[in-house]
């Protein structure tokens, strides 16, 4: 076996390449070197090229046996076939409906889907430990030395007066590996449309009537949203475009789970270990997954009425074979669930809205003041509770946005209340007066 000061090796087997790509940014990111595989042929070859009888660098197995067990038992049996392979230590990923897939396996330590990363790096290293491996004590920066260079001659390039070290650098290849958003989906586009031609309501309610489980992406400019569809149901949703009403953490609000400031604190500065805002807060105990699957519900139906609005742009569908492990891990303990159809009737009867209020909509940087002598006239037992709930916020400085935050309602719901409001001369916009 030839020596190795490279570092500590994990050959790493998973079918599913979308959750492969989660634990393998933990493992990165905690110094292994990762050497992934998803096939028998892949997972042979890696095992005699870094292991005992290759380069040495190998220090454990870890397989994922909850998509297939039989194929990971095949995938186990050829690996520890391999000369000095049976000593490498073994980890299997089981799901909790079947923690022990692989009988002749049954002793070999587990990690359970969904898991966080901590849980999955502690049973790595307890596991190195009981076989007098060690763990490696921070990442090692060899591992990114070709990608720093590279980074390093960009800045250089494009930023010639920028001057920084290598540490910083090393923290923001780190931050480039990982983010809060959902991972790309895996597997090959079979549909490709323009929305000029082919609605995008059309589209989501023919993919939900087939029953398909896979990602429908709509991209335009900047403004890219994917709904992850099964069976007719919106599992999971994200939005990136610069509207921030559509995050995460705007639902987690609105729902009382957490108060706007405890929030803001919670998440500053980027996780380390690249985990979705939404599992951090479940390992942080901030919320249960039955908190989850009501957050990514409310979150899906917004996103997918605000993709119905995009008349211009590229959509695309992308089958997949199993859900996110967001979505896994809320369905685990929780009924709630949003149909396609729903959401489509609520998108549509939105876009009937909209078009009622047409250029008066209010938009979410709109502030607008009181007209307290108007309201006095018609008196505010006239009022809606939900009016004057809004009408307590209008005071010259809150905006759209910020009523909504502070109501627990959302951007849109405040919109329509400030319409009518506006159109009976109860309140109006603030306009910023030009200074000549």
């Amino acid at each position: 076996m030839a020596e190795s000061h490279a570092a500590p090796g994990i050959l790493y087997y998973d079918p599913n390449s979308t959750t492969a790509k989660l634990a393998t940014a933990s493992l990165r990111l905690a110094g292994y070197a990762v050497y992934n595989c998803n096939s028998r042929d892949r997972a042979v070859g890696l095992c005699e090229a870094h292991g005992p009888e290759g380069d040495g660098t190998l220090v454990a197995l870890l397989l994922d046996a909850s998509a297939d067990p039989k194929l990971s038992a095949a995938v186990l049996a050829a690996l520890v076939q391999l000369p000095g392979a049976s000593e490498l230590p073994g980890i299997l990923m089981v799901s909790r409906r079947n923690p022990n897939p692989i009988p002749a396996a049954e002793g070999l330590p587990t990690v359970r889907r969904p898991f966080s990363s901590p849980a999955l790096l502690k049973v790595i290293a307890e596991t190195l430990a009981t076989h007098g491996r060690s763990a490696p004590s921070k990442r090692e920066p060899a591992a990114n030395g070709v990608r720093e260079q590279r980074l390093r001659a960009l800045l250089e390039k494009h930023l010639p007066k920028l001057d920084i070290d290598a540490a910083s650098l090393s923290t923001l290849l780190s931050e480039l590996d990982v983010s809060d958003d959902l991972p790309a989906p895996s597997g090959d586009e079979i549909l490709q449309a323009n929305l000029a031609s082919m609605p995008f309501d059309a589209l989501l309610e023919m993919l939900a009537n087939n029953g398909t489980r896979g990602v429908l992406s709509v991209e335009h400019g900047k403004r890219r949203g994917r709904l992850y569809l099964d069976k007719g149901r919106i599992r999971l949703a994200d939005y990136r475009g610069g509207d921030e009403d559509l995050k995460f953490g705007r639902f987690v609000v609105e729902g009382g789970f957490m108060r706007d400031e405890e929030l803001e604190t919670f998440i500053v500065g980027r996780d380390p270990e690249g985990r979705p805002l939404g599992q951090r807060l479940v390992d942080g105990g901030f919320l249960t997954t039955n908190d989850l699957a009501e957050i990514l519900v409310a979150q899906a139906r917004e996103i997918t009425c605000h993709l119905l609005t995009f008349q211009e742009g590229m959509t695309s569908f992308r089958p997949t074979d199993e859900l996110h492990p967001m979505a896994v891990a809320a369905l685990e303990t929780s009924t709630t669930e949003l149909m396609a159809a729903e959401a489509l009737l609520d998108g549509l009867r939105r876009l009937d809205e909209r078009a009622t209020m047409g250029p008066h909509m209010p938009e979410v940087e709109d502030v607008y003041l009181r007209l307290d002598e108007q309201i006095a006239k018609i008196g505010r037992e006239t009022l809606a509770r939900e009016e004057l709930g809004v009408l307590e916020l209008i005071n010259g400085r809150h905006n759209v946005k910020e009523v909504a935050r502070k109501t627990r309602t959302g951007t849109f719901a405040v919109a329509k209340i400030l319409f009518r409001l506006d159109r009976s001369s109860l309140v109006r916009k603030r306009v910023t007066p030009v200074v000549v």
